[in-house]
Order: C-alpha cells, then sequence, then structure tokens
C-alpha cells in the first residue's frame, strides 16, 4: 500500500474467501457467462440489503420504532400507566403549579 491509498475502514474491508471456497475457485476456470451470472446475482443481492436498510431506515418506521419504545417505558405490559411515570409527572404538575402560584404572588 502506497502512502496516497486512503485507508478503508474495517467494515469496508474485503472478506477474505474461506480456503476451500479459493482452492475450488482455482481448480476451475470459469467462463465469461459464468462471470456475468455471478456479477447479477451479486448485484441482486445488494440491491435487497439496500432495500432492506432503506425500510429499515424511513423516517416513518424510525418514528414508529422510537413511540413503541417509549410506550414501552412508561407503561405495564398490560397496558397501565408505571407507578413511578405517574409520580413523576405529579410531582412535576405540583412544581410547575407551585412555581406559577408564587410568580402571580409577586
Amino acid at each position: 500500500m502506497t502512502a496516497n491509498e486512503p485507508v478503508l475502514p474495517a467494515s469496508r474491508q474485503p472478506v477474505p474467501l474461506a480456503p476451500e471456497v479459493q482452492a475450488e475457485l482455482d481448480k476451475r476456470p470459469r467462463s465469461a457467462r459464468q462471470i456475468e451470472q455471478d456479477i447479477t446475482a451479486r448485484t441482486e443481492r445488494l440491491a435487497a440489503n439496500i432495500d432492506e436498510l432503506t425500510a429499515r431506515l424511513s423516517p416513518s418506521r424510525l418514528v414508529k420504532d422510537g413511540t413503541a419504545g417509549i410506550r414501552a417505558r412508561i407503561t405495564t405490559p398490560e397496558g397501565s400507566p408505571r407507578l413511578e411515570v405517574v409520580g413523576a409527572v405529579a410531582g412535576a404538575v405540583l412544581v410547575l403549579g407551585v412555581l406559577m402560584w408564587r410568580a402571580r404572588r409577586r
């Protein structure tokens, strides 16, 4: 590697083939048609992976997953609110009420 070549992150480094797979590939020559079929198959796999990533990272899905996560944290498995969440909200409302009452008295 020369000094001018960029260093790729680990996720972009080529994955070496298993020794038995490499040995099998070295034994038999491939025709142009086989190479084209391999390229087509890899292109289709890449397209499928990109489609899956696009679906996973869509804004609507991220919002839906985030909402489900928050809902799971503030409710019990039966669907009722958790006692500590109710207490925290009640405490916040009480503090806000006291602050507003003091602001009006001044």
